[in-house]
């Protein structure tokens, strides 16, 4: 009579065990993806900020609010998530160029009012959405050649 109970009390915990692992895995196989700057790039604190030609598929964390320049050129990056650049403020160039972006977020490069000089070029962009340049008043360079666009947004370019 107790053998049962004991065998279902094992397989019990087993699947427990292994739903558990199977939660924490994928809570943290996210976090794996995310590098910290100074594991991969150069001056992360610094004005300037060298991420190119290193194969990464994300953009790090901990880059520094201070940087003017952020160059992350020359990777294997496929999408920017929403926000990702929203403390960088003071950015003043920023180089994606040579990636495999498909699409940008709405609102991604609304933070960087500062941004003079935006390369996209060569990347895998089809299409950009509404309103993306809207708040880069300071924009002075913008490039986008080497990408699939067949159209822009109406009025792209009236802010």
């Amino acid at each position: 009579d107790m053998m049962p109970k004991m065998a279902l009390s094992r397989g019990f915990h087993f699947h427990v065990v292994l739903l558990v692992a199977a939660l924490v895995n994928s809570h943290f196989r996210t976090e794996v993806n995310a590098v910290n700057c100074t594991a991969v790039c150069d001056d992360c604190l610094a004005e300037i900020v060298s991420c190119y030609s290193r194969n990464l598929e994300s953009v790090p964390t901990g880059i520094g609010a201070q940087a003017k320049q952020l160059y992350l050129d020359q990777n294997q990056l496929s999408d920017l998530p929403t926000g990702i650049f929203d403390h960088l403020t003071n950015l003043q160039g920023l180089y994606l160029y040579q990636n495999q972006l498909s699409a940008l977020p709405t609102g991604i490069f609304h933070h960087m009012t500062n941004l003079q000089t935006l390369y996209l070029n060569e990347n895998q962009l089809s299409a950009l959405p509404t309103g993306i340049f809207d708040h880069l008043t300071n924009l002075r360079g913008l490039y986008l050649n080497g990408n699939q666009l067949s159209a822009l947004p109406t009025g792209i370019f009236d802010h």
